[in-house]
């Protein structure tokens, strides 16, 4: 795959939010980067050009899907894209737990988000993403 076909989402019910995510991310070269404040699109999407993902970004409260269950969706049908979920909220629960033991969820970022921050883990999740797919286990 090219790297300038290597896709990173951001899924953010806020437009503000997803503009700014967007814009900061748009720093780092080789990636092309769509963003939707609708997870059921942004689902879609997904399932029409899964191939080409490398990396979800996704908020935890939005409605119709939350970020937890979009992002077990997203697993289950491309094991290999990094998913990473953020939050405003302090998540204390035994689902985000599993989802992380079981790699459903890659990377966690708490809200408010630095762009430093935001752009560390992305790449993070970039280079967790060629070496799993180099050596999948």
């Amino acid at each position: 795959m090219s790297a300038n076909n290597r896709i990173v989402s951001i899924v953010d019910d806020d437009p503000d939010v997803s503009l700014f995510f967007h814009e900061a991310l748009r720093t780092i070269a080789g990636i092309t980067i769509f963003s939707f404040t609708d997870p059921i699109l942004a689902l879609e999407h997904f399932q029409d050009k899964g191939y080409a993902y490398v990396t979800v970004i996704s908020d935890f409260k939005m409605p119709g899907l939350n970020g937890m269950e979009f992002l077990k969706k997203i697993k289950e049908s491309n094991r290999f894209v990094r998913t990473i979920l953020m939050t405003a909220f302090t998540i204390d629960d035994n689902l985000f737990q599993e989802y992380t033991k079981m790699k459903i969820i890659n990377g966690f970022l708490q809200k408010p988000i630095g762009l430093h921050d935001l752009i560390k883990e992305v790449n993070t999740q970039l280079d967790s993403y060629e070496v799993q797919k180099k050596y999948p286990s």
